[in-house]
């Protein structure tokens, strides 16, 4: 398998202190281990997903969803270095209350006949600003816990959440960085990709959400690819060099493990001694996935044939070949 399970570390989370002035919120950057996952006739990959982000609040501040397909219109991907941030706050902070006007003092009675005046009335005090809301300590990030699922037949979206999208479940623990406010949200969803997935270019949304219900969203893409095999090859030398052999893909339809793939373009590469790899002719699969080129002798040295990588299929390199001479 070319993906491997990461194994989680969770680090000590420390409480925040009420009033605690919470960084702004933002999203640095959402990473994928494997880069480039690739699925084979048996198993599984496990993704392992860090987005890097500050200001998300409680355990359910950051949640991401995968899913096949191109981001939505108008969103846009993330740039290294260049934080995503929210457009314009969903709530504003709370304005303290104005403090109301002192009353007037009364004017004295005229008196019909002498008497004391009356006393002025007292003014009013002004009104004590509201308190501002008492923000409690920090909820402690913890995995959810959800009974496992079996793999479903159907592609369904992979994400941590609310409970209508968390299918299969997935775990997640966060700690945090260097850098002041930083923090790393890693997310391990339990159920991989396997080749009942559709191949091709996959999303990844990450939203993080802060304590006044502020919102940020950031998308990256990867491609799930599906493996291919150079099987049978083949170098032969008389007035030219022979290379021969057949590419196979992995079923898209899941009928058999491996099917011929036609009509797709092979590069023939050289190498003298520990020198640099060179192309020196490229081949055409037929129908039933055989190619057959001759080349010119390029000297003294091996051959190799590859298969460049497509956004549904993995790339895939021949054994080295030294050449038999007839």
């Amino acid at each position: 398998m070319l993906a491997t399970l990461t194994a989680v570390v969770t680090l000590a989370w420390p409480v925040v202190p009420a009033h605690a002035s919470e960084p702004e919120l933002a999203i640095r950057s959402i990473n994928l281990r494997p880069e480039a996952p690739v699925v084979r006739a048996t198993g599984s990959v496990r993704l392992v997903i860090d987005v890097v982000a500050k200001g998300a609040h409680g355990t359910r501040g950051v949640t991401v969803l995968v899913e096949p397909g191109r981001p939505p219109a108008g969103a846009r991907p993330l740039t290294p270095g260049v934080p995503v941030r929210p457009a314009q706050p969903v709530k504003p902070p709370a304005q303290p209350a104005q403090p109301a006007e002192p009353a007037q003092p009364a004017e004295p009675a005229q008196p019909a006949e002498p008497a004391q005046p009356a006393e002025p009335a007292q003014p009013a005090l002004p009104a004590e600003p509201a308190e501002p809301a008492e923000i409690g300590d920090a909820e402690t990030a913890q995995p959810p816990v959800q009974p496992p699922v079996q793999p479903p037949v159907v592609v369904p979206a992979i994400a941590a959440g609310t409970g209508t999208l968390v299918r299969p479940p997935v775990g997640f623990h966060r700690f945090r960085l260097a850098e002041t406010g930083w923090e790393t949200w890693r997310f391990n969803p339990e159920v991989g990709l396997s080749r009942w997935y559709p191949s091709g270019v996959w999303t990844i949304r990450a939203t993080a959400v802060d304590q006044e219900g502020n919102e940020v969203k950031a998308y990256t893409t990867f491609n799930l690819r599906r493996e291919t095999t150079l099987e049978g090859v083949s170098v032969s030398e008389k007035k030219r060099v022979r290379v021969s052999g057949t590419l196979r893909r992995l079923d898209p339809y899941g009928l058999v493990g491996h099917r011929p793939f036609a009509k797709q373009r092979l590069l023939i590469k050289f190498r003298e001694g520990e020198g640099e790899w060179r192309t020196v002719g490229s081949a055409r699969t037929r129908k039933d996935g055989w190619f057959d080129q001759r080349v010119p002798k390029a000297g003294n040295g091996v051959y190799r044939v590859e298969f460049a990588p497509t956004t549904h299929y993995a790339g895939d390199l021949s054994p080295v070949r030294r050449p038999r001479r007839n």
